[in-house]
């Protein structure tokens, strides 16, 4: 059994006995305190509508016109999917990675706008955009399309437009992925486990916690997206404790197509658990493709950890058929950390 442990999350600080303590209402272990997310990017509606409304060149082409037009640009780019539309109403999300105005209405061209789309390990990827057409006083002005690094939904559509520019024929594609419910949006928390919520029943994603010390909780957690996370603990009561390393494993089949090459994708945070260990080698969490790991995720510092700021991190794997992707929890040192928005795509770059 652990000893009760003196702890930081991102600089709050919490005193707790974290093997055998009761669990709370909203699923978490007593005596937690969950940190919070600095506020992302969105949407930057001043500068497209600057943009816009200093434009010289106004086209002749009528509101049906543009709708004829938007019709026939409906056929659906290679790795997207249509999210939502044609609505009234431009994107307004997390994860804004600019945008770019084009001469029609063009959905294959803003496909390639976000394949193209550079990247780090701060953003991560181009997975999401919206298209749409400004009508300013019966007049198209320009065809929007803004980038994203988070799939959204129609419910983030919110901006109709200002005084005499109008959101028209507004279209948000994602990008698909091979993992359902990657960001944790669809669980069900039963109350009765003395380290978290097990997340049962769940038809996306299995858990596997060996013990008190080290385990995997999906709760409605610090987050990239949404309201939810998995995060993973891992604090042994001595040095020579066994290290199991608990797992997270996604419940239904991949689909993948043997030969064809993917990218897994996730969001992390680095640990916030503190005082830092003086031994920070290892990864904090590993992807595994069919029960070999391609991704280590570190801890970055080494000692300066930069509270909940979500990194990103990528791994290209070959589908073999049947395949399996499963995360498993670190066990090179104590650490306390997140892991949000799981994808698996079909290269694109």
């Amino acid at each position: 059994m652990l000893p009760s442990l003196t702890f930081y999350f991102a600089g709050f600080f919490l005193a707790a006995t974290v093997h055998g303590a009761s669990i709370t209402p909203d699923g978490v272990p007593s005596g937690f305190e969950q940190p919070t997310v600095p506020a992302r990017n969105r949407t930057d509606f001043d500068t497209i509508f600057a943009e816009i409304t200093e434009s010289t060149t106004l086209s002749t082409r009528s509101p049906k016109d543009i709708h004829i037009a938007a019709r026939q640009a409906r056929a659906t780019p290679k790795f997207f999917e249509l999210t939502f539309g044609p609505i009234g109403a431009a994107n307004n999300a997390d994860g804004y990675m600019g945008f770019v105005s084009l001469e029609t209405y063009d959905v294959n061209a803003c496909a390639t706008s976000c394949n193209t789309r550079g990247f780090d390990s701060s953003s991560g990827p181009c997975i999401f955009f919206n298209i749409w057409t400004a009508v300013v006083n019966g007049s198209a002005t320009s065809t929007v399309c803004s980038l994203y690094n988070t799939v959204t939904d129609n419910s983030t559509a919110t901006n109709t437009g200002q005084g005499d520019l109008v959101v028209t024929a507004s279209r948000g594609y994602s990008r698909k992925s091979l993992i359902q419910d990657g960001s944790f949006q669809d669980y069900t928390c039963i109350v009765t486990q003395t380290n978290g919520c097990p997340f049962t029943p769940s038809k996306f994603w299995t858990r596997f916690v060996p013990a008190g010390y080290d385990f995997v909780l999906v709760n409605n957690n610090p987050a990239h997206s949404g309201t939810s996370s998995a995060f993973f603990f891992f604090s042994p009561p001595s040095p020579d404790a066994y290290a199991y390393g608990s797992t997270l494993d996604y419940a239904l089949p991949t689909n993948a197509v043997a030969g064809k090459t993917y990218v897994i994708s996730f969001f992390y945070t680095n640990s916030n658990l503190f005082p830092a260990p003086a031994n920070l080698t290892g990864p904090l969490v590993s992807a595994l493709w069919n029960g070999v790991s391609v991704i280590d995720a570190p801890q970055v510092g080494p000692e300066t950890f930069n509270g909940l700021s979500f990194m990103n991190i990528i791994a290209e794997v070959v589908a073999q058929g049947d395949d399996t992707f499963t995360l498993k929890n670190g066990v090179a040192f104590p650490h306390a950390m997140y892991v949000d928005d799981i994808a698996i795509f079909e290269k694109w770059y």
